[in-house]
């Protein structure tokens, strides 16, 4: 026959509590690695894509500093000709005009060829002008290359999930931890408790006393009064009874009295 497996003994309390105390400690540790990993984890990330964002944006700015370089070279050594180009077509402009100047009004082709010359020179300064146009233009151009900065990508929400799993997890293990030692913290609120408890027994049992007998006095002396209250009941009951009594018999006397007669 099985013996009854007893549960209420010291050693498989003590038994119990080390089991619940390591599965506190154990839920505790675990949480605060994972929370700790998380939070690891956000700042790694966190800081690496910060770094990556920087490293791209750096390059991304040599580049356009070059290429804006490049297109301002291109554009001094584009100014330079024009220079030569509006100087060479400037002596030829004043060249045509000296010539048209000098044509012989007398000659019978005059008029043709004041105009042809007038329409030679009309050409080169329509040169100059698209010149002086494009120098204009190089001149007044916004030669920067403008990028689009990139942002890192922030991790920090790992780090906040970290900080919940291990908020969570504390209070877990610490919630299996005051299990364990439920009968510790009993019986130090027990000796907390029980010197004041006792020092107001101590206090309040004079005067417990003192009310117990006074209502046990009443209770006496409302017992006594109702004994006496029972006599002078029967007492008057009595007297009525012989009175009665009385007034027969003289009733009785009379009677026979009248009978003899």
């Amino acid at each position: 026959m099985n013996e009854k497996k007893e549960y209420l003994n010291e050693e498989r309390y003590q038994k119990a509590k080390k089991k619940i105390t390591s599965i506190s400690l154990i839920i505790l540790v675990v949480s605060l690695l994972i929370g700790g990993g998380l939070i690891a984890a956000g700042i790694i990330k966190t800081n690496s894509a910060k770094n990556n964002a920087n490293k791209l944006n750096e390059e991304n700015y040599n580049a356009a500093y070059k290429e804006s370089s490049e297109n301002v070279d291109v554009a001094k050594k584009r100014l330079s000709e024009i220079a030569t180009e509006k100087e060479t077509l400037n002596k030829q402009y004043n060249s045509k005009q000296q010539e048209c100047d000098s044509l012989n009004m007398s000659d019978s082709d005059w008029y043709t060829k004041v105009n042809q010359c007038h329409r030679e020179a009309s050409d080169i300064q329509s040169k100059i002008d698209e010149l002086e146009s494009e120098e204009f233009d190089l001149n007044n151009k916004d030669y920067t290359v403008y990028i689009d900065k990139i942002y890192a990508k922030r991790y920090y929400f790992l780090s906040f999930i970290g900080i919940g799993v291990i908020f969570m997890g504390g209070m877990i293990a610490l919630a299996f931890y005051v299990i364990a030692k439920r009968r510790e913290i009993l019986a130090f609120t027990t000796q907390q408790v029980m010197p004041v408890a006792q020092e107001g027994i101590e206090k309040i049992a004079p005067t417990i006393g003192n009310a117990a007998g006074t209502i046990a006095k009443g209770i006496k002396e409302g017992l006594k009064d109702e004994d006496t209250k029972t006599e002078e009941i029967v007492t008057e009951e009595e007297v009525d009874e012989n009175i009665d009594n009385s007034t027969n018999q003289e009733e009785s006397t009379i009677d026979d009295n009248k009978i003899e007669e």
